[in-house]
Formats: C-alpha cells, sequence, structure tokens
C-alpha cells in the first residue's frame, strides 16, 4: 500500500531538515527541444567574464552570494546575468565537464551529488532571481543567450532541484526541460545510501562518482 503523497512529502521534509535525506529532480533539456521566452523590455543578457564579475560586485551591482569571480577561469564555469538599471536582478551559472558533489546538494552539504558531464553538455547550477523580478521567465531567457552564443559549445543542459520544490520544476519545464529520475542520497559521513536512476546514464551522466558509501541504480 502506497503512502499518500502529503506524508512521504512531510517524512522528507523532517529527513532533511535532520540532514540525513536528500532527493532531488534530474532534469535535462536538449536545444532542439528548448522553447525561448521573450526578454522583457528594459533587461539585457549578458555573461560577463572574471574582470567584469569582480567589478559588478565591488560596485555593489551584483549580489555577493553570485560567487566567486575566479570560478570563472579556473574551474570551467560560465556565469550568465540578467540586468536592469545598471544592476544584476538575475544570474546562473553553467558548469562545463563536471560538477562537485559540494555544488550539487538540496540541504545537506555531505549529502550532494556529483555529476561527470558528456562532451557540449554544461550543469546549471545555481540560479537565483531576485523576488521583484520574478515571473518575467529571466532564467529561460538565459538558457536561450547559452544556446544562442553556443557558450562552451554548450547544446544540452541538465540541472537538479529538490524534489519537493514544483515552482522550479513547472519553469525549467515550462522553458521544454523534462524530468528524466530522481536522486536519493541518505545517510551521514561514510555510511551512506545512494538510489541512482537507470535512465541517466542514457543521457551520458555519471551520478555520485565522488560520493562515499553504497549505491543502487534503479
Amino acid at each position: 500500500m502506497k503512502l499518500p503523497l502529503f506524508i512521504l512529502r512531510v517524512t522528507y521534509t523532517l529527513a532533511r531538515r535532520l540532514q540525513i535525506a536528500d532527493a532531488t529532480r534530474l532534469m535535462y533539456l536538449k536545444s532542439a527541444d528548448f522553447r525561448s521566452p521573450v526578454l522583457a523590455d528594459g533587461y539585457s543578457i549578458r555573461s560577463p567574464d572574471e574582470g567584469e564579475l569582480f567589478e559588478l560586485i565591488q560596485a555593489g551591482k551584483a549580489p555577493a552570494p553570485i560567487g566567486s569571480p575566479r570560478n570563472i577561469s579556473g574551474q570551467r564555469r560560465v556565469v550568465i546575468t540578467t540586468n536592469r538599471d545598471n544592476q544584476v536582478v538575475s544570474y546562473l551559472w553553467i558548469a562545463i565537464e563536471s560538477v562537485d558533489a559540494n555544488e550539487n546538494f538540496s540541504r545537506a552539504r555531505h549529502l550532494g551529488t556529483s555529476i561527470d558531464l558528456p562532451p557540449r553538455a554544461g550543469f546549471l547550477f545555481n540560479a537565483w532571481t531576485h523576488p521583484d523580478h520574478r515571473g518575467q521567465r529571466l532564467i529561460g531567457c538565459m538558457i536561450s543567450h547559452v544556446f544562442e552564443n553556443r557558450l562552451s559549445e554548450t547544446d544540452v543542459l541538465a540541472t537538479t532541484m529538490d524534489w519537493t520544490n514544483e515552482r522550479s520544476c513547472r519553469a525549467f519545464s515550462h522553458v521544454g526541460m523534462k524530468p528524466i529520475g530522481t536522486i536519493i542520497r541518505m545517510g551521514r559521513g561514510p555510511l551512506q545510501l545512494s538510489l541512482l536512476p537507470q535512465t541517466a546514464s542514457q543521457f551520458g551522466l555519471q551520478l555520485a562518482n565522488q560520493v562515499p558509501g553504497y549505491k543502487f541504480a534503479c
């Protein structure tokens, strides 16, 4: 007998707060399936280099949580920003080749999931939009910028989000991104269990190579 969905959600929320479980939805998008939204008037999109991002942060035109400019040149990362009135109001990062477990987690860093990517694939992470500018499809417009400008030769994108984050799932689904499985990570320290979707390998994604414990494809 299956548990009602709300009981599963309550149980998972408690386990996540205790940092003993992390369930994330894995999503995938081909450029050919992308549905590009229209950028609203008054916004502009760009991909700043390391020096430009440093200047934006120093001038107070980009929020400090946007991340270190050094990541751009040192770790094969690309940042895309949406700007309005000379302020960064939305941003996202794209990782090439791989993303580390400590960069890809829902609540518990020790339950993050590393992902090794195939050629021409990017991993979308650390996406944010200022509350005053939500609802403008800015994340989708930045993804369009990635594909149109062939940033890092990317023509497919993957991402993950917390299993309960329906708002983000709808936002990414709106531009054509599809769920291809759920990653479940449980435990602490070396005592960890990973349940990984078999479908990931069909898309060339290698999951959880960095994490300890037992791993099962399901």
